[in-house]
């Protein structure tokens, strides 16, 4: 009887325990403070990350465009290079060929100058005894012509000379050496050997000196002096007689007389020409 008193106590502390417990329950939450944080750090990271993406896109699209461009200016390079390149080996290939052009011309021109230069050499050596021997045959035909009589001609002296050029050249003589004034003239011949038909005969050499002085009423003074000489087989040299040397004289100015005055048969005179003629002078 005592006992059933208890029950209802025991009750209400197990309701008064429940309504703590319940309380306790509904007025305290669980902290989630941390996992919110970490949420937070990782949107920030995603958000970073996405950026440094979008970054790193726009870089390669960049970088991709910055290639492309050079990989343009690469091939216009090459095409350029290519073509100059081309272009070099085919100037190069003129310039080589100029070259051998060139050296060629320089060649030839260096063989010419040389055989001008012993040409000239040679000629000059020609020319030097030339004029020695000339010089020493003048002064030996200027003195022996001191002696020579004059033959007079009824022509003026130009015309007279002309026709001594005539007579020389049919007669196969070229002049070695003049000097020509108004009033005085001189001719050297070269000194010749002459088959037939000549003034002089087969088998003689001859060299001529003449001089020509104007005179009053168009009249001319003529001397003639020869260096004839007798020529054997195996080219001695024989002086001949002064009567043989005064015959070639006389023959060379009967020849001028024939042209000046040629015979009355009606034809018209010889037409008087000059031989070649050595520029010297003499002196």
């Amino acid at each position: 009887m005592l006992e059933q008193p208890a029950i209802p106590s025991l009750h209400r502390n197990l309701i008064r325990i429940s309504l703590a417990s319940f309380v306790l329950l509904t007025g305290c939450p669980p902290d989630n403070t941390p996992l919110i944080e970490e949420n937070e750090q990782l949107k920030e990271r995603i958000v970073k990350q996405e950026s440094m993406m979008t970054t790193l896109q726009e870089g390669n699209r960049v970088l991709q465009e910055q290639i492309d461009r050079l990989n343009q200016e690469l091939r216009a390079n090459e095409d350029k290079f290519g073509k100059q390149l081309e272009l070099a080996q085919q100037t190069g290939q003129g310039l080589s060929t100029e070259k051998q052009n060139l050296l060629q011309q320089v060649t030839a021109i260096t063989q010419k100058n040389q055989k001008m230069h012993a040409d000239g050499k040679k000629i000059k050596k020609q020319y030097q005894s030339q004029r020695t021997l000339r010089d020493r045959f003048r002064q030996s035909l200027q003195v022996n012509n001191q002696t020579v009589k004059a033959q007079t001609l009824f022509h003026k002296m130009p015309d007279v000379t002309k026709a001594a050029l005539q007579a020389l050249t049919n007669n196969g003589y070229t002049l070695m050496a003049k000097m020509e004034t108004d009033q005085k003239s001189v001719f050297i011949t070269e000194r010749k050997t002459s088959p037939s038909p000549s003034i002089e005969l087969p088998g003689y050499r001859n060299q001529y000196l003449m001089e020509f002085e104007a005179q009053p009423d168009n009249q001319t003074a003529l001397k003639v002096k020869a260096q004839y000489e007798e020529m054997t087989p195996g080219g001695t040299i024989i002086q001949v007689g002064e009567d043989e040397v005064a015959i070639i004289e006389r023959r060379l100015i009967q020849a001028i007389r024939q042209i000046l005055d040629p015979p009355e048969q009606g034809a018209p005179a010889k037409e008087i020409h000059t031989p070649p003629v050595d520029d010297t002078e003499a002196s």
